[in-house]
């Protein structure tokens, strides 16, 4: 059975994406500016359609007329509310009047809330149909955002509801029946209200998949990193960004926010043994991340090729000592004493200290300094 035959067997659920507000406070139309090469609604729908989620509507109503293009090569429904000028929530029940009574329930996006991920989207469905909850919210630091999913129980109230608050104050008479999942996913609370909202979300969306420095944390507080070694981690990563930098200025391509995140979770599972490769195995959403992670300790290098992120990170990490910058030969000087009887251990040690000095004295030669200035 596919992954998708057994969602179905499970129960039915669509996405609600609306999208008919006049973006009175940005002063752009938000479906349509330009984000991560696409457009902001593209990414919504796209946050829905990585996932496999098959039935994805969106709700359009001012300049839905420019929308239709974009949503019909997507393949989506398309639902027009007449009454966009109502505000949002004539939008959601036009979203919501429009489910198949096949429907088990529904995420709610709005399209200016486009970045999530598809893990995300994964743990608040297994939540649902695990325990049955009638609204289930994505948590990230102890806030939550988008989107809810919310149970088709609540179908009839939604088309009912004439009180003041809209959604929001509907579904807080149900405060009982709903459930907080954290989430690795700083995305869920990103929306695009205002322009300062907008560069955060360009700032955040990239080509390639990286967690937030908060996420970074959130991870490493899920898999019950030690403090010490995350304050570690920390220094590695200041380390890193600084050489990476000298070496963006000196002409090279580098992604420092690779570089940060890869430097700040390197030791994610420390204490474990073979550490590098089970911290690896945590962050497969993140695969360059992971690519580097996997290799802090022993490096496959090719000195054939340019110095890249994975070099920058390695070095770095030899060059910090719990929280404080040190020479290589300080970093390796206690190891090889305490290994000088172990003939294997030590072949080991004295090979990583040599990568360490071969990818040092490379780096120096491109940023034309020594790297004990920029320590200084």
């Amino acid at each position: 059975m596919t992954e998708a035959e057994a969602r179905r067997e499970r129960g039915v659920l669509a996405a609600i994406i609306v999208a008919a507000g006049y973006s009175f406070r940005m002063k752009q139309f938000k479906p349509l500016l330009p984000l991560g090469g696409i457009t902001v609604i593209e990414q919504a729908v796209h946050s829905f359609l990585g996932y496999g989620l098959k039935d994805i509507r969106v709700v359009v109503g001012h300049r839905g007329n420019e929308l239709f293009p974009l949503l019909e090569n997507l393949g989506v429904r398309i639902i027009v509310n007449t009454n966009y000028s109502e505000g949002m929530f004539s939008s959601v029940r036009s979203g919501v009047k429009s489910l198949t009574p096949e429907t088990s329930g529904f995420f709610l996006l709005p399209a200016d809330n486009p970045m999530i991920k598809s893990h995300t989207l994964e743990m608040l469905e297994e939540t649902f149909f695990s325990t049955q909850e009638g609204i289930v919210y994505p948590s990230f630091q102890g806030k939550r955002g988008h989107p809810p999913l919310i149970s088709s129980r609540y179908f009839n109230d939604i088309l009912k509801w004439n009180k003041p608050g809209g959604l929001r104050a509907m579904l807080e008479q149900y405060d009982d029946n709903a459930v907080e999942v954290h989430v690795e996913d700083s995305g869920i609370l990103l929306d695009m209200d205002t322009p300062e909202d907008y560069r955060k979300l360009l700032a955040y969306c990239g080509d390639t998949p990286l967690p937030s420095e908060e996420e970074c944390y959130e991870i490493a507080k899920n898999a019950e990193t030690p403090l010490r070694v995350i304050n570690h981690s920390k220094q590695v990563a200041a380390l890193s960004c600084a050489i990476g930098s000298c070496l963006i200025s000196s002409g090279c391509r580098m992604n420092l926010g690779l570089i940060k995140a890869a430097a700040l979770l390197h030791d994610l599972a420390k204490g474990k043994p073979r550490h590098a490769q089970v911290g690896a195995s945590m962050l497969t959403n993140y695969p360059e991340v992971a690519k580097i992670v996997a290799e802090h300790t022993d490096i496959c290098l090719n000195v054939e090729q340019t110095i890249s992120e994975k070099e920058v990170v390695y070095l770095a990490d030899k060059l910090v000592k719990d929280e404080q910058i040190v020479s290589l030969k300080d970093r390796f000087a206690g190891p090889l004493e305490q290994h000088q009887n172990n003939p294997d251990a030590l072949k080991e040690i004295q090979r990583r200290y040599l990568d360490a000095e071969w990818i040092k004295t490379k780096i120096e030669k491109i940023i034309n300094m020594p790297l004990s200035e920029l320590l200084s």
